[in-house]
């Protein structure tokens, strides 16, 4: 089987740039030579975990190897779609020593590649198989009342999908498909790296081994189309910050007849000026009186859905934490509670019947 470098750092797909240093610096402090002097196998765990920070740790060679992951080589569709990486410059520029550090040439390839037929002659008539489209991303901004109580919310999507009058073949209706030139039907060419012969998905025909006789009218012979459309995502109630949401089928279309990718909405929280969430408790603060806190007193405090009277011992001091059990979130279990911080104001201008109090009061004390 292929090396997976997330689940050797034990992190998704979707994991941020900062989950994926969390995840490589707490097994790097418990794999280390160091704290594991004379043990070959946390050595070669380290070594390991290495070898996935050092690809997954930089932006680019992480986009690198998610698109060998999925397509080989390279994706020859990057060059159709205006990202600037051009497939023909991609065995001068791209080092597969770069994404490990570990190992040869051929180590880094086959730990990533496993098993798959990668280094052996390409066998004729072989075609490229189908895959699954790209995944889309997107955050989506919502309220804490949103993300407290679930919402329905609309959302405008601008991605390819398959041509609807050619079904994506790329030919137009009618007309007969053509052979691919290039690679002569067989949807691969290889090519010699390092004494090996590589295949990889044939970049004039997209993999599809045929090319159109007479370019489809409505997309130009690329047998996908821009579209845009508006569609309604429902938000679950009790989402956390940073939570996902993933929709099937809503991300890019399959490659060579594949199924489409998925859309992975990242939910990004607004903050409440009142209100603050961890985990299942809610957090909140009051403001009371000198008076207040040295006898006592009975105060209103707002919860998520009603409004409590709070109990406020005789003497609490400031920074005081009182709970409301069960006042809390009620997600996937018992519910949480709400903590209430107490924060004793005091007063900067007083008159002076009230200082004379104090004073007196001070004199006592």
């Amino acid at each position: 089987m292929a090396k997976d470098f997330y689940s050797v750092l034990g992190v998704s797909e979707e994991a941020s740039q900062e989950d994926i240093k969390k995840a490589f610096r707490r097994l790097a402090k418990q794999y280390h030579p160091d704290r594991n002097k004379g043990d070959k196998n946390a050595e070669s765990k380290f070594k390991e975990i290495s070898e996935a920070y050092d690809v997954l740790g930089d932006a680019e060679k992480r986009k690198q190897y998610d698109m060998m992951r999925r397509y080989g080589a390279y994706d020859p569709r990057y060059a159709q779609q205006g990202s600037g990486f051009d497939p023909s410059q991609f065995q001068q520029n791209f080092r597969f020593e770069d994404l490990g550090g570990f190992g040869s040439f051929a180590d880094i390839f086959s730990s990533i590649f496993g098993d798959e037929d990668i280094f052996s002659s390409h066998r004729p008539g072989r075609r490229s198989r189908s895959r699954k489209g790209n995944d889309l991303a997107l955050t989506l901004k919502i309220s804490f009342d949103e993300s407290i109580s679930g919402a329905l919310k609309t959302i405008a999507l601008s991605k390819p999908e398959n041509c609807s009058v050619c079904n994506g073949s790329g030919a137009e209706p009618g007309t007969d498909q053509v052979v691919c030139p290039l690679c002569n039907g067989r949807g691969m060419v290889s090519s010699a790296q390092g004494g090996f012969s590589v295949s990889r998905p044939c970049p004039k025909c997209l993999g599809k081994g045929v090319l159109p006789g007479k370019p489809c009218r409505n997309c130009g012979g690329t047998g996908q189309v821009k579209t845009k459309k508006k569609i309604k995502v429902s938000i679950p109630a009790g989402i956390e910050p940073g939570g996902k949401i993933r929709l099937k089928g809503m991300g890019n279309p399959g490659y060579n007849g594949g199924q489409n990718g998925d859309l992975i909405i990242t939910v990004d929280v607004e903050k409440n000026q009142q209100f603050e969430r961890k985990g299942n408790d809610i957090y909140t603060r009051i403001t009371i009186s000198y008076p207040q806190a040295v006898l006592g007193a009975k105060v209103p405090v707002k919860t998520l859905t009603r409004s409590l009277n709070l109990t406020i011992p005789p003497g609490t001091g400031h920074g005081t934490m009182l709970r409301l059990k069960g006042q809390g979130l009620a997600v996937n279990g018992a519910p949480g509670d709400q903590l209430v911080e107490v924060q004793i104001a005091v007063p900067k201008d007083i008159t002076p019947r009230q200082k004379e109090l104090l004073e007196e009061l001070a004199k006592t004390m």
